[in-house]
């Protein structure tokens, strides 16, 4: 009887051991959150500091260049989790995949990639300057299906304050994986108010952007 009991004992650990063994990095992610999915629905409420720690050493181990977004809960009660390779194309595979293993959650929607803000209306405010889709106009050529940028800006500085706010802007016109696939380069400039009637303004981005699809 103990022979017996042995067998089978050793039979479930080797199940064990081969149905982690077969987990790769993605599903042993997914495992995880789900284990602490309450916690992130409800981050407000706990040790948000820790909790956003936490998840982004679980997602740079499947990749240094992730980061993340939480969206606010929506009328449905589900609250969106964006999974972004913060504007680095080499790391684009493990986005998707990451977001293809996901599991059906009730109470999530799984998105890659920073989506498109809503509104032409935009504005991004530093301690010394603040600037908006307003104060974009821009030229631009196109071969191969993508497209340069020259983008006249108001005030510009050439500051990475200044340069970054400019890909946050992008990036919420349209959208992280359109601006890294169809964006070839950009130039910034200062905007010379007599010419704006020569340029395009920034939210005219969009269509050209979608017509290149």
């Amino acid at each position: 009887m103990k022979k017996h009991s042995y067998i089978i004992t050793s039979i479930i650990l080797i199940m064990i051991f081969n149905s982690c063994e077969n987990k790769d990095k993605y599903d042993i992610f997914w495992d995880w959150f789900t284990k602490n999915e309450d916690k992130y629905y409800n981050y407000e409420k706990n040790n948000q500091e820790l909790l956003f720690n936490n998840l982004h050493q679980k997602l740079i181990e499947i990749d240094s260049n992730l980061v993340f977004e939480f969206g606010p809960i929506q009328s449905n009660n589900k609250r969106e989790f964006t999974i972004s390779a913060d504007g680095l194309k080499e790391s684009f595979p493990s986005v998707i995949e990451l977001v293809k293993k996901a599991p059906n959650l009730n109470k999530w929607k799984i998105s890659s990639f920073r989506q498109r803000i809503p509104g032409d209306e935009i504005e991004i405010k530093y301690d010394n300057f603040k600037i908006s889709y307003d104060d974009i106009y821009f030229r631009y050529s196109e071969e191969s299906g993508r497209i340069g940028l020259e983008l006249n800006i108001r005030d510009y500085k050439e500051t990475p304050e200044f340069i970054n706010a400019t890909y946050v802007l992008l990036d919420g016109l349209i959208g992280e994986y359109d601006m890294e696939t169809k964006v070839d380069w950009i130039e910034r400039k200062s905007l010379d108010e007599t010419k704006i009637d020569s340029l395009y303004k920034l939210i005219e981005l969009r269509e050209i952007i979608d017509d290149l699809k």
